[in-house]
């Protein structure tokens, strides 16, 4: 089956709590792989970390549905997430929903970065890379 992909560009990640995003537009088919990427190396740390979720909001732009796991194994916190090494990819885990991974033509994507706490540093020039497969 063909697979397609977009990348969606990440604002930087601040060293202050707070969120940025990142939208794209799917080409159809089931989110297969999500890769994230960015310049600057994050430490894992429970209190201040980064995490990372990906929404499709249709073609309304009205959905709420979480593509990636909803677990703390899709952030840099030291219980279940893992530190970003610098220049490097992160595969982020799929949800386990498989209903939750399919998208129409057209649907929107929005990629959230979250710091929470004080981030060591910040997190710069964010790549987020989704591949999907068409439904047969």
């Amino acid at each position: 089956m063909a697979k397609k992909t977009i990348t969606i560009t990440v604002p930087t990640i601040a060293t202050a709590a707070g969120s940025v995003n990142g939208y794209g537009i799917s080409p159809g088919g089931r989110l297969v792989s999500a890769v994230f990427s960015a310049v600057d190396a994050l430490a894992a740390h429970d209190t201040n970390k980064a995490s990372f979720v990906l929404k499709n909001l249709g073609s309304d732009g009205l959905g709420i549905t979480d593509m990636l796991s909803t677990a703390a194994v899709n952030s840099t916190a030291i219980t279940g997430g893992s530190a970003l090494t610098a220049n490097a990819k992160r595969n982020l885990t799929l949800n386990g929903t498989i209903a939750n991974r399919d998208t129409n033509e057209g649907d929107r994507l929005k990629f959230i970065g979250t710091g929470a706490g004080t981030l060591a540093n910040t997190v710069t020039e964010g790549r987020v890379l989704l591949t999907f497969q068409r439904r047969s």
